[in-house]
């Protein structure tokens, strides 16, 4: 009795094209308008650490080479036996220079080479005999102490625990990267 007419197929896929270049269009042109705004910054200039890495009573044994403003630091003997734990009590030193506490946190960044072969790397920081914050994890991804206050002119030590399988050779090694964050200016 009443009866539709049907469009054909290919009239409603024109239609539907149309509509979608029509809205295309559209949000290209909205796209296009923008205005740019810039930020100059004159003198940037550098100023000295207020928490610095210095040398720990392991720090030769481990190889430490402290950067020249005391911001980085690079350990090239670090070593382990198989099924052994080898402990470095004071592998560097982290000293507050500052008047004021300063919040750290000392992190896991990344790690490469046998780690299978390892059975742990721990590092914690310590203020004399007490731990401060949560043991870094090596090799857990967002393993790091937390946020710590270390105060005014106070000197932290850190400590390394490296623990290889039973299984490992003298041919096996692994790199590592631990991230310190200092927060404030």
């Amino acid at each position: 009795m009443f009866r539709r007419k049907r469009k054909k197929t290919g009239q409603i896929s024109l239609q539907v094209f149309a509509l979608l270049l029509a809205a295309l269009i559209i949000v290209g042109v909205g796209a296009a308008v923008y205005n740019i705004f810039y930020m100059h910054f004159s003198q940037v200039s550098v100023e000295e650490a207020k928490v610095q890495f210095v040398s720990g009573d392991d720090s030769s044994a481990a190889g430490a080479s402290i950067g020249t403003n005391g911001t980085s630091v690079i350990f090239s003997s670090v070593s382990g036996w198989p099924n052994a734990t080898r402990i470095y009590e004071n592998i560097v030193g982290i000293k507050n220079f500052d008047t004021a506490a300063r919040t750290i946190k000392l992190e896991f960044d990344s790690w490469s080479g046998d780690t299978t072969e390892i059975e742990y790397i721990y590092v914690k920081v310590f203020d004399g005999g007490s731990q401060k914050g949560d043991t870094v994890v090596v090799g857990m991804g967002g393993s790091s102490t937390g946020n710590i206050q270390i105060p005014a002119d106070a000197t932290w030590r850190v400590q390394l625990e490296v623990k290889w399988k039973a299984g490992a050779l003298s041919t096996d090694s692994v790199s590592f990267t631990l991230r310190l964050t200092v927060q404030g200016e």
